[in-house]
C-alpha cells in the first residue's frame, strides 16, 4: 500500500485497493479513504495535481507525469488524459498519437506520458523533454527515435536533433533556436581544464544558460568564472530563464549582431 500510494500520488482505484488486500467492505467503511469519483479514492495526503486529474475524470498525464520524474518540461500546468468515451466536451485530452490505452492508474507510466507529450507539445518542446530524459538516463536514444517516429512529427526526425549532454531545458531551447537561425555551435565544451560552457559559437562566443532555480552559491561561482573567461579573451553572454522564455527575440538579436561582426571567430587571447 505504501508503495502504491507513493507511486500514484495518494490516489488509488478500487481495483488497486482490492489487489492490495483491501476488501470492498473495508473500502466503504474506511474513513481514511476519500472518494474522488466512482471507483477512485484518495488515501491520506495526496498530490494536488493527481487529485485534480482524477476528480476531473482522467489520469495525470503527459508533461505533468514527466515533471514528477524530474524531467524538465516547458510548463507547469496539469495535463490530463481521458478515455476517449469520457473526455469532457472541449477539454484537452493529453493522449498518445493514434492510440489511447485504458486508464488503470491515477498516474500514467513514463512510456505513455512521453508518447502523450510527443502529441501534445510543439516540435521544440518534444526535443526539450527528450533531451532531459536522455540526460537523466530515463530513456535511450533508440527509444527516443521510436517515440518521435510514431508521433505526428515523424517526418521531422526530432530524435536526431536531441543532445543528451544538455543539462537544462533553457540550454536545449537556446541551442535549438540558434541552430534554427543558421548559427553553428558546439555544446558542453571544455575551456582548458577549469570551465565547461553550455554553448560555444565560433572560437570565443560563450552562451551560458541559467535555469529557473538559481542559487546564491552558483551565482557567485559563475560570475567569477565569467570574469576569468573574459580576461582570457572570450565573450560571455549569460541568459536567464526569463530572458529565454519571454524575451528571446532580444537575446537572438544581440547574439546575431556579434556573429555578423564576426567577433566570434577571433581567437581568444590566452
Amino acid at each position: 500500500m505504501e508503495r502504491l500510494v507513493a507511486t500514484y500520488g495518494g490516489v488509488l482505484s478500487a481495483a488497486q485497493l482490492v489487489d492490495a488486500g483491501v476488501t470492498r467492505v473495508m473500502i466503504r467503511k474506511n474513513s481514511e479513504l476519500r472518494r474522488l469519483r466512482h471507483g477512485w479514492y484518495a488515501c491520506g495526503q495526496t498530490s494536488k495535481q493527481v487529485e485534480t486529474a482524477v476528480s476531473a475524470g482522467g489520469a495525470l498525464a503527459c508533461t505533468s507525469v514527466l515533471r514528477r520524474a524530474g524531467v524538465w518540461t516547458p510548463d507547469s500546468g496539469v495535463h490530463i488524459r481521458y478515455s476517449d468515451s469520457k473526455a469532457p466536451r472541449g477539454a484537452r485530452n493529453c493522449r498518445p498519437y493514434g492510440w489511447n490505452p485504458p486508464i488503470t492508474a491515477a498516474v500514467d507510466s513514463l512510456e505513455v506520458a512521453v508518447e502523450s507529450a510527443a502529441h501534445c507539445l510543439d516540435p521544440e518542446g518534444v526535443v526539450v523533454i527528450l533531451d532531459s530524459m536522455l540526460n537523466k538516463k530515463l530513456i535511450q536514444l533508440a527509444d527516443a527515435r521510436t517515440v518521435t517516429q510514431s508521433s505526428r512529427y515523424s517526418r521531422f526526425h526530432l530524435a536526431e536533433r536531441c543532445d543528451p549532454n544538455a543539462e537544462s531545458g533553457i540550454e536545449s531551447i537556446s541551442r535549438l533556436r540558434l541552430r534554427a537561425n543558421g548559427i553553428k555551435l558546439r555544446t558542453q565544451v571544455w575551456i582548458g581544464t577549469f570551465a565547461r560552457v553550455d554553448i560555444l559559437i565560433g572560437k570565443r562566443l560563450i552562451i551560458e544558460c541559467d535555469g529557473e532555480e538559481y542559487h546564491a552559491g552558483e551565482f557567485e561561482a559563475d560570475r567569477e568564472r565569467d570574469r576569468v573567461l573574459v580576461t582570457m579573451g572570450y565573450l560571455v553572454i549569460r541568459l536567464s530563464y526569463n530572458q529565454v522564455m519571454y524575451d528571446w527575440n532580444s537575446c537572438l538579436r544581440d547574439i546575431v549582431t556579434i556573429v555578423r561582426r564576426r567577433d566570434h571567430l577571433r581567437p581568444p587571447k590566452m
